[in-house]
C-alpha cells in the first residue's frame, strides 16, 4: 500500500504543519513508512506553499508523489497550480469550501468542508482550519488514526494552541465521518 498526499495552499495556513503532523502520526504512532517534502515561496505569508506526504507499509524508494491519491486544497491558487496532477477516477480531492467555493468538476466528486468558516465561528481562530481539514482527511481515508494525530500534536503545537488544535482535529474528524457515511 502506497498513499500519496499533496496539501497545498498559501503560507500562513499551516500547510507544512499539516504535512509534518500527518507524516509523524503515520510514521511514529501508526508504524508506517513515510516521506514528507515541502515547498514554499520566499514570502513567509501569502506565497504558494505545498507539503507532500508519501505513506507506505513498505520501504519508500521514491519520496515524491507519482500519482496523487489525495489532494487537499486550501486556496484557489493551489487548485489552479496543481489540478493537472489530479487524476480522474483516482485522486480524492478535499477542499476548504470557505476559500475554494467553486472547485472543478471531478470524479470521484470533490469533497468539501467549510474549515475556515468553522474555525472562525466555533473556535474564534482561523488558524485551526488546518486541523479541521487534517481530522476530516483522517476520517475520510482511514490512512492514519485520530489517536496518532492527537498524540503527534504534543510537542508540535505550542502549548497555548494545543487545546484548540486538539478540539479542531476532533471536529474535523466528526465532519469527515459524516462525509464518509454519505459516500
Amino acid at each position: 500500500m502506497r498513499r500519496e498526499v499533496r496539501i497545498a495552499g498559501f503560507g500562513g495556513q499551516g500547510v507544512v504543519t499539516m504535512g509534518t503532523i500527518l507524516a509523524v502520526a503515520a510514521g511514529i504512532h501508526d508504524d508506517l513508512e513515510v516521506a514528507q517534502t515541502q515547498s514554499y515561496g520566499p514570502e513567509a505569508r501569502g506565497g504558494a506553499c505545498r507539503s507532500d506526504v508519501v505513506i507506505s507499509d513498505e520501504p519508500i524508494d521514491y519520496t515524491k508523489p507519482m500519482a496523487l491519491d489525495l489532494f487537499i486544497a486550501l486556496s484557489p491558487a493551489a487548485v489552479e497550480q496543481y489540478w493537472s496532477e489530479v487524476q480522474e477516477g483516482r485522486t480524492v480531492v478535499l477542499v476548504d469550501r470557505t476559500l475554494v467555493p467553486c472547485p472543478p468538476d471531478h470524479s470521484p466528486p470533490v469533497l468539501a468542508i467549510e474549515a475556515t468558516r468553522i474555525a472562525e465561528e466555533e473556535f474564534k481562530n482561523r488558524v485551526v482550519a488546518n486541523m479541521i481539514m487534517l481530522g476530516a482527511m483522517a476520517a475520510i481515508t482511514g490512512w492514519v488514526s485520530l489517536k496518532a494525530l492527537e498524540e503527534t500534536l504534543n510537542g508540535r503545537i505550542s502549548a497555548r494552541a494545543l487545546e484548540a488544535s486538539r478540539a479542531a482535529l476532533k471536529r474535523g474528524f466528526e465532519l469527515g465521518m459524516k462525509i464518509k457515511e454519505r459516500l
